[in-house]
């Protein structure tokens, strides 16, 4: 028989539960950093980078759906009597959108200009600030998530669905004292209004997507420059 050492399996065990959790890195103090997580502070950490905007349509839930009750239907076969876990069309992770000439107003900018842009407006608005100023930062601040997707308004109907852009974003900094409570978090999520055909959405190989994503991120960057005192106390 192979014997297991308890102690060796408690290590591995450990280092698992801390490999599943938020950390944010302590750096030694300098100027304020601006850097991208795929962990938002208050959701579920996407499984990868987002690129580009996807689209949900009636098919990904429907597809979903189907895909959950042939689960269910096996468990109780099997004598598990598990029940259907409920979900938001808002959780599929939808998929590319395909046939496009131009894919540029596809782009998803929040890993990398948005984070950019923001670092800028950041170091404008504490160079203006002499509180700022004093100040130096061992933890930065992180732009979480940013997933947006062009998803479909009414699952139910015969006519064409209209769809909204939806982003899931937020801005966070753990406060230099280490405290976790509290934590100061700027709400960026949000969707565009109306809802829009997707032939609206597509004109110019989707250029209203960008648009309306530009202004959705200038929304969040606008929030977090005026919240910028309580993200950086200490």
């Amino acid at each position: 028989m192979i014997k297991v050492n308890k102690i060796f399996i408690g290590a591995i065990a450990s280092a698992a539960l801390l490999a599943g959790c938020k950390t944010t890195p302590k750096a030694p103090p300098g100027p304020l950093k601006v850097t991208y997580s795929k962990a938002p502070y208050a959701a579920p950490r996407l499984k990868e980078t987002p690129t580009e905007v996807r689209i949900v349509r009636r098919e990904e839930t429907s597809a979903a759906v189907a895909a959950q009750v042939g689960v269910h239907l096996l468990m109780a076969a099997l004598g598990g009597g598990a029940a259907i876990n409920t979900f938001n069309k808002e959780d599929l992770k939808g998929v590319p959108i395909e046939d496009v000439v131009d894919r540029q107003y596809l782009n998803n900018p929040v890993p990398t200009s948005f984070v950019q842009s923001l670092q800028e407006a950041v170091d404008a608005s504490i160079a203006e600030n002499p509180w700022a100023q004093q100040k130096s930062f061992s933890y930065p601040l992180v732009v979480g998530g940013g997933s947006a997707q062009l998803i479909y308004d009414n699952l139910m109907g015969t006519d064409d669905a209209n769809y909204q852009l939806v982003l899931d974003l937020d801005v966070s900094k753990k406060r230099e004292a280490g405290k976790r409570k509290n934590l100061p978090v700027v709400q960026c999520s949000g969707r565009s209004e109306p809802a829009q055909p997707l032939a609206y959405w597509a004109e110019d190989s989707y250029r209203n997507v960008q648009q309306e994503l530009n202004r959705m991120l200038a929304d969040c960057q606008a929030k977090v420059l005026a919240d910028l005192p309580n993200l950086l106390e200490q």
